[in-house]
């Protein structure tokens, strides 16, 4: 991209970014004439100063000024492919000051207004994962930010606009979406049902809203997400759903304070007629070591009862009975025990397969800590290919984060650990508080490291000391990492215990003789600031 809008050249002659003139003009052809200027103002104060350092340590590489104004402005589609890393939500307990805070507050603007209404760049978007960070961002704090995020997703599942996602074009060779050219996006379309994706919506059924408009436009997305669930992943259209979501849709439906009034009281209505023409999905009892079924979300009709959600279709196409869990289960040992015998590419290729299993419906909304394993046994192995030098040109995966890049290509190893910092998020996103959460945290600080990202690194390590088992190998490793990572902090703090040891026991020298009752009030647990 060019010059900032109304700079000025060696010559003294005005100058005009083009890319962002056009940028600004579709930013603003739908928007109140009384905020136009307000809007291309702010833009264009973005534009002047973009947040290049802090995009560039969300990307992992350096990213120049005219590089930044052209990720957010004007988007090749292979940069849409960083969008997902650029929106996504910072990391739990991250300070204000984190790079990813400021970074998603500015992609997601431009993201909302004008890419996300391009075919040609919500394509490859969707491809990385962009709809999961999307979801993500339904439940944000802050309500400008979960407004942007729900209207990309309108603009996204907007059939007139982008694509017909309920009649998808035919491939020349009759190959259905979920075999041809757009099996990947349909593969993250459908991977939304395990995400939260679901719940996230329900949850905008409250008052006040989160923001203007927010319950109707969640109701709508919750409409078309399992309007096409039912016409793609259901033999006969019978798409069940819980007597709780059924008895949600009929008290939306009677909401005299629903925000979208009778339109969105009608959309309720039919939705719970249309869905209760079947018997309600029964809940399935849990099999030993999985969570019991459902989603609980408390509060979502206004009252104290816990309402648990779920989607469960009887009969599918992607459903073969117990056997689809089984066939996921046996890919992750051969993963396994692909890695053990070092054959970390073959190990790549059965988690990528474990993940692409389509997951059996009685499980759509629990399947979290399951595919949270497969994704992090792929980021070890992603780690394990990069550290072990035998990467040759001319080999490629066929699936997972690395689809189709040749292992001989420039940067092949900073990308392998970018891959398994994106299987490590994408992990934690399914299963934050897991046993195998704290490890994941290590796995993701260790990716980090490799990729020069220290206080990234040092994020990710508090935060799995926080899941971490007391006394376990994991803590222990989270620690020494830390402690490697932030000398200096683990300097003072053991300082701080050494004066505290020294003026405790001063005390207790002049105290000679005082009550142990004084004593033992007066006592610190200093080991209790590690």
């Amino acid at each position: 991209m060019g010059t900032n809008p109304g700079s000025h050249d060696a010559a003294g002659v005005d100058t005009v970014d083009l890319d962002f003139e056009k940028f600004l003009k579709a930013a603003t052809s739908d928007s109140p004439t009384d905020i136009v200027e307000q809007l291309r103002a702010g833009l264009g104060k973005r534009y002047a100063k973009p947040p290049a350092e802090e995009m560039g340590l969300v990307l992992g590489r350096s990213v120049p000024i005219e590089k930044a104004r052209q990720l957010l402005f004007a988007p090749e589609e292979k940069d849409m492919r960083l969008y997902p890393l650029l929106i996504a939500m910072p990391p739990p307990g991250a300070p204000d000051s984190h790079p990813q805070r400021l970074v998603q507050v500015c992609a997601l603007a431009p993201l909302y207004l004008v890419h996300s209404k391009s075919w040609e760049l919500v394509k490859p978007f969707i491809e990385e994962g962009g709809l999961s960070r999307l979801s993500a961002a339904l439940a944000h704090p802050n309500p400008y930010l979960c407004s942007q995020a729900m209207s990309a997703l309108m603009h996204i599942t907007d059939e007139d606009l982008l694509f017909p996602w309920h009649d998808p074009p035919e491939t020349p060779d009759g190959r259905g979406p979920r075999q041809g050219p757009y099996a990947l996006v349909w593969r993250r379309m459908y991977e939304l049902s395990g995400a939260g994706f679901l719940p996230a919506l329900l949850a905008h059924h409250r008052q006040p809203p989160a923001f203007p408009g927010a319950s109707h436009m969640a109701l709508r997305l919750f409409a078309f997400y399992v309007s096409w669930m039912r016409r793609h992943f259901t033999a006969d259209g019978r798409l069940q759903l819980s007597a709780s979501l059924l008895d949600l849709l009929a008290g939306w439906g009677a909401d005299a304070g629903a925000e979208g009034g009778e339109e969105e009281r009608a959309l309720a209505r039919q939705l719970h007629a249309d869905f209760s023409r079947f018997p309600p999905a029964s809940e399935p009892a849990p099999t030993p070591g999985e969570e019991a079924p459902g989603h609980h979300l408390g509060g979502l009709d206004g009252g104290e009862e816990d309402y648990e959600l779920r989607v469960v279709a009887e009969r599918t196409l992607i459903n073969a009975g117990p056997s689809a869990g089984d066939e996921a289960e046996q890919l992750r040992q051969a993963g396994n025990e692909a890695f053990r015998r070092g054959d970390y590419t073959a190990a790549v290729q059965a988690y990528s397969a474990a993940l692409d299993v389509p997951v059996p419906t009685q499980r759509l909304l629990t399947e979290g800590p399951r595919r949270a394993a497969y994704h992090a046994n792929r980021a070890a192995a992603y780690m394990a290919r990069a550290a072990g030098g035998k990467l040759r040109e001319g080999d490629a995966d066929s699936a997972g984060q690395l689809e189709s890049v040749d292992h001989g290509s420039d940067g092949i190893i900073a990308r392998h650990y970018e891959a398994a910092v994106l299987d490590c998020d994408a992990a934690l996103d399914l299963d934050s508080d897991g046993a195998l959460a704290a490890k994941t945290c290590l796995r993701k600080a260790r990716a980090l490291i490799a990729l020069a990202r220290a206080e990234e690194a040092a994020t990710a390590a508090e935060a799995g000391l926080g899941k971490a088992v007391e006394g376990s190998e994991t803590q222990g490793e989270l620690r020494a990492l830390l402690k490697a990572l932030r000398p200096e902090e683990h300097e003072a703090k053991k300082e701080c215990r050494a004066a505290g040891k020294d003026a405790a026991e001063g005390r207790a020298g002049a105290k000679d003789g005082a009550s142990s009752q004084e004593g033992t009030a007066s006592a610190v647990n200093w080991n209790a600031m590690d």
